[in-house]
């Protein structure tokens, strides 16, 4: 794949923002609106797909997490970041970024306003998205962490019921060396849901979601959540 050939240089410019962003301050804490935050992946299919697809709004499924948790050794406890570090909700960031890589790769035909107007419909939750720092002796790491559970539904059959074909989730974390000069973990939450959706992107082009005519992944159960 493209992607994979492309991935080293990435990785270097995904360490040169971090670098960057240790000696400056971010002015614009918003993942889908700041580049220096958010790099969007650019992923697109060989094999542009034909089906339309629908995606629900994200749905916020993190568990409360304290702003001071312990992390494996009590002594450097994790001092976890709360969400009104940024400009806004971090459901809706996500949302957006979500909704725009799935429509710039090119795996489905057009993505709907509507679940009456799409084969498939994705209903993506956000398991987990937090930042913190771990201070050590030899000096602090900035800590990501993003999870993302997507569902996705068939085609509706006569009675509007479609069934479940797929059901993963994709997780990252990142963690910085330990250093005096800590890199901005604005940056480092970006780094981390890039890694996830560039994930779940690969895995609904591998298992042939968009492309009609291609037979889905095998169905693991019915849910009549979405009707026609």
């Amino acid at each position: 794949m493209a992607w994979a050939m492309c991935a080293p240089r990435l990785a270097a410019l995904l360490l040169g923002l971090l670098a960057v962003s240790a000696c400056k301050s971010t002015p614009v804490p918003d993942l889908a609106k700041n580049s220096e935050l958010y790099a969007f992946s650019e992923f697109v299919t060989k094999l542009p797909g034909d089906r339309k697809v629908f995606v629900a709004t994200l749905e916020d499924a993190r568990e409360t997490v304290t702003p001071a948790a312990p992390a494996g050794d009590v002594k450097y406890p994790i001092l976890y970041d709360t969400d009104e570090r940024w400009l806004r909700p971090v459901t809706e960031m996500v949302d957006e970024i979500l909704r725009r890589e799935i429509e710039d790769s090119e795996i489905f035909d057009e993505v709907c306003e509507s679940p009456k107007d799409a084969q498939i419909v994705i209903t993506p939750s956000l398991i987990a998205f937090r930042t913190g720092a771990l201070e050590e002796i030899s000096g602090g790491r900035g800590i990501a962490e993003v999870a993302i559970r997507f569902r996705v539904h068939g085609p509706a059959d006569a009675s509007g019921e479609r069934t479940l074909v797929l059901d993963q989730t994709v997780v990252d974390r990142k963690v910085t060396e330990a250093s005096f000069r800590t890199a901005s973990r604005y940056v480092l939450a970006g780094v981390s849901l890039r890694a996830c959706m560039v994930r779940m992107l690969q895995v609904l082009d591998s298992k042939n979601i968009g492309r009609d005519g291609m037979p889905l992944p095998v169905p693991s159960a019915v849910d009549a959540s979405f009707r026609r």
